[in-house]
Formats: C-alpha cells, sequence, structure tokens
C-alpha cells in the first residue's frame, strides 16, 4: 500500500475467506440458540453476537432473519431425512434378518 513493504502486514493482515465455514459455523450457533433459548430469542443481533461477527455477515449469508431460518428448516430437514432412510434401512434389514432366523 504506501510503498512500505510492510505496511499491509502491521496494519491490514491477510485473511483467508471461509464463506462455507462461516455459513455453517452461523447455522450452528444459530440452531445452538433455538434450542437452549427458544425460537423466540432467535434474532440477528443475538446470532451476531454468538459467532463474534456482525449482524451484516449475517445479511450477506443469509439475507437476513427469514433467510437464516430457512436455511435451519433445510438443514435439519436433511437431517431428519437422513434419520428416517436410516431406520428405514435398520427395519428391512431386522425383518430379513428375522426371516432367515425363523427360516
Amino acid at each position: 500500500m504506501y510503498g512500505l513493504p510492510w505496511f499491509d502486514f502491521i496494519v491490514a493482515p491477510v485473511r483467508a475467506k471461509n464463506e462455507v465455514g462461516t455459513r455453517d459455523r452461523l447455522l450452528r450457533v444459530a440452531s445452538r440458540l433455538v434450542r437452549e433459548e427458544g425460537p423466540q430469542a432467535l434474532t440477528l443481533e443475538a446470532v451476531a453476537r454468538r459467532a463474534l461477527v456482525g449482524r451484516g455477515t449475517l445479511r450477506y449469508h443469509f439475507g437476513g432473519k427469514q433467510g437464516l431460518v430457512e436455511a435451519l428448516v433445510r438443514e435439519h430437514r436433511e437431517h431428519v431425512s437422513a434419520l428416517l432412510a436410516t431406520l428405514r434401512w435398520s427395519r428391512r434389514a431386522s425383518r430379513v434378518r428375522s426371516r432367515k432366523v425363523a427360516a
């Protein structure tokens, strides 16, 4: 920046952008906030404070509170779908085992 090779290292250290990691971390923090304090506690300010980021970071990743809630619902829906698939597979496997034992 000002012709001084050391200036950027002192004033503005380079930070690696890890937007996927940040988004996931924000979702984990929001999810934990809802579990601990209930859905009424879910505000951009509360999530930002717990995640140690500004509200602008949440707006960048989710557009606002509605986007954050939609992302939380999508994430939890994926987890629930995976759990249900595991249960279905487990039930089928136990039926097959019980048929083999009975035969």
